[in-house]
């Protein structure tokens, strides 16, 4: 199989020590760098290659759900695993939906995160065994039927993915040429159709179910 490029993302060091030597061990794996804060990761990712990145959900002050959008635009290609102490369904279903492909909890056996990986299976979402206990595979259906409810036009899309990346309301009128007021009206449709009463919730919203995703 093809040797793995990977990178750590983690505040705690002994986590990010414990992995990384589990890793190297591995024979498909060529090499682990570690960051230990969001902008170290941002960083290393922009001057080395890697193939996965393991990533930290409550990284610090950092979101990594909003890391993994950033991660995600600039290369789409990159595979992320999520590694957290959290098992609530509302973080596990939004990491999903933010296109992590696999959701990991830092007390599951260093083998099953080894088994994942040397299997190699990345185009389809990992879950746990500890994690499914908290996610059933009927959540995960819901969650997509909700999903296919909420339809977008392409210009609402294109504000979205704009107002995703923290334009303002004049920097997204004139990125698309278009008056103020008219993007005005398209967020307060955004809001309408994601029922939501604010710009906070809208982000949440958009996160929560992977609307930009496909």
């Amino acid at each position: 199989m093809k040797q793995l490029a990977v990178l750590l993302g983690d505040d705690h060091q002994l986590i990010l020590n414990g992995l990384k030597e589990l890793l190297l061990k591995t024979p498909f794996v060529s090499k682990v760098d570690c960051a230990n804060n969001s902008a170290d990761l941002l960083v290393a990712v922009k001057q080395e290659k890697y193939d996965l990145v393991f990533l930290d959900i409550h990284f610090g002050e950092a979101d990594g759900r909003e890391l993994a959008r950033i991660l995600l635009t600039d290369q789409p290609s990159l595979i992320l695993a999520a590694l957290t102490s959290f098992d609530d369904q509302e973080t596990i279903r939004s990491t999903i939906n933010a296109g992590f492909k696999a959701f990991f909890l830092k007390s599951d056996a260093p083998t099953e995160i080894v088994g994942w990986m040397e299997k190699g299976a990345f185009t389809t979402v990992y879950l746990s065994d500890q994690t499914k206990h908290s996610y059933t595979n009927l959540s995960l259906f819901q969650d997509a039927k909700h999903k296919t409810h909420i339809n977008l036009s392409e210009r609402e899309k294109q504000v979205l993915t704009l107002i995703m990346a923290e334009y303002t309301t004049r920097k997204i009128a004139e990125e698309l040429f278009l008056s103020e007021k008219t993007i005005e009206n398209y967020r307060s449709s955004l809001m309408l159709k994601l029922e939501v009463t604010n710009l906070t919730g809208l982000v949440k919203k958009t996160l929560l179910l992977g609307l930009l995703n496909d």
